[in-house]
């Protein structure tokens, strides 16, 4: 199965990997392209290029201010049979801006960070734990020296990669802190957010765009930057009672296992969709092939 973008940071590559070994071996030819940049960014943010389509999703700062369209690797949405995606928000920005034809937005998978079954149990010794790779960013360096400050339990821990390893790191965990990196780039951090939240921990994440329409928002804490620290402090004083609310007789397990299914279903439709014959394919995409990117 060629996998496209395919690294061991991806956790929603374990399910796609489950999702073809329970299926037909005439899929095995399929280009899988994965999808793993943020594509919610303000304008004035790095790593953007010039001319970066204007989308219609308000900022969570200023209702004024919209989102751009960040897409890297536009090339792989046309080559690629299915592009497998790993957050809605970014789906929704994409669909909305109307920036690629039908038959191309019919290849976009929301492929759900889900590698390990659900687990609320584990001896949770971290109090606070953050798994941040660049902590010298100025902006999660101050908030990371705030959290040090106010909660003498916080750890931040790095190095730990492998699906086990993170496993056993969120089980030992009671609460994930989820800060974005930068002021501009606000799509949801899902292969953090969702892998702690499936084993147990309680996940405190800096707001995002479209929260509401994100599946396992109501199970997650939202709250601004600035609040982190302070919101941080209060659910671990008050730690059972949060917990007992988003797991002790949640829905989350059920939730989790619907998730898969729906990707089950979509992918299905989406591979359907990728075997049309050519003469089936819109002029507006074969057009759009041809004068986009030509050579």
């Amino acid at each position: 199965m060629p996998y496209l973008n395919a690294h061991h940071l991806l956790m929603n590559l374990p399910v796609v990997q489950d999702y073809f070994a329970r299926r037909s071996a005439s899929d095995a030819d399929l280009n899988i392209f994965f999808q793993d940049e943020h594509n919610l960014v303000l304008p004035g943010g790095r790593d953007v290029r010039r001319g970066c389509r204007r989308g219609t999703i308000p900022s969570i700062f200023d209702d004024q201010e919209k989102y751009q369209v960040r897409v890297v690797n536009e090339r792989q949405y046309i080559s690629s049979d299915i592009i497998v995606e790993y957050n809605i928000p970014n789906i929704i920005n994409i669909l909305k801006s109307k920036k690629f034809p039908k038959d191309i937005e019919k290849k976009i998978v929301y492929g759900p960070s889900i590698p390990f079954q659900y687990s609320s149990s584990g001896n949770r010794g971290i109090d606070v734990l953050t798994n941040i790779i660049n902590t010298q960013e100025p902006r999660r360096k101050n908030l990371l020296d705030k959290l040090a400050g106010v909660v003498p339990g916080y750890r931040n821990v790095q190095g730990i990669y492998d699906l086990p390893g993170l496993r056993d790191l969120y089980q030992s965990a009671k609460i994930v802190v989820n800060p974005h990196q930068t002021w501009h780039h606000h799509s949801i951090e899902e292969f953090r957010v969702l892998p702690a939240l499936s084993q147990g921990c309680i996940v405190i994440s800096e707001d995002v765009p479209l929260r509401t329409r994100i599946p396992y928002h109501e199970y997650v804490i939202w709250c601004s930057y600035e609040e982190i620290p302070e919101v941080t402090a209060d659910v671990l004083l008050n730690y059972d009672r949060v917990f007992d609310r988003i797991h002790g007789h949640s829905g989350v397990p059920e939730l989790l296992i619907s998730m898969l299914t729906d990707f089950d279903k979509s992918m299905d439709e989406a591979i359907t969709a990728s075997r049309a014959p050519e003469s089936e394919i819109s002029t507006a995409t074969r057009l759009w092939r041809q004068f986009r990117y030509r050579g």
